[in-house]
């Protein structure tokens, strides 16, 4: 039901929950045609995240000797997920929201105004609301990304799905070997 819709999505939960494969299985059940353009926001300098998502033109900064599309850009009609999102700096975050309220971004040295068409899905393994409370993270952006609120928790809270998950794992592991794997004894 929620492929169905272009509401911003939250996926909230501990590294290593498939905040990712989430987001892009979402992405699918939309119909996937589009790009998946996915950014993890910890792994990228702030003062580079803000080129890397929205672009720069020829001469924006020392080195910038060509336009560049942004990740805004890229992601077109498709879905732009930012991963750890918790992690943007503040100033990110007040950019970030302007574009989100808009539907609208400029390249960083730029004039035109170019239009968001991506739907939006973030993810974090942190709490944003704490962050929030703490004044780390913006309320209005919080309010933005969580228009939809998705938890995914731990494994070790749905033991129930991991005969289902050790069968997808084995099969992908067999495609990848190029040999049909049997599964596991009960004792593994």
């Amino acid at each position: 039901q929620l492929a169905r819709t272009r509401v911003t999505v939250l996926i909230e939960g501990e590294s290593g929950t498939g905040k990712e494969a989430l987001a892009r299985a979402l992405h699918e059940a939309s119909g996937g045609q589009q790009p998946f353009i996915a950014v993890n926001c910890s792994a990228i300098v702030p003062t580079l995240l803000e080129s890397e998502l929205f672009g720069h033109e020829k001469g924006a900064f020392t080195g910038a000797d060509q336009r560049k599309s942004g990740r805004l850009e890229l992601a077109g009609e498709g879905t732009l997920f930012l991963d750890e999102i918790g992690d943007l700096s503040l100033d990110l975050q007040a950019k970030l929201l302007r574009v989100l309220q808009e539907r609208e971004f400029q390249r960083v040295g730029g004039q035109a105004t170019l239009p968001l068409r991506a739907r939006v899905v973030s993810a974090t393994h942190q709490r944003l609301a704490s962050l929030v409370a703490s004044g780390a993270f913006r309320h209005d952006l919080y309010y933005r990304l969580a228009v939809t609120t998705l938890s995914l928790p731990p494994l070790r809270e749905r033991l129930g799905d991991l005969q289902d998950l050790t069968r997808y794992l084995l099969a992908k592991l067999g495609r990848d070997l190029g040999r049909e794997l049997d599964g596991l004894t009960e004792a593994a």
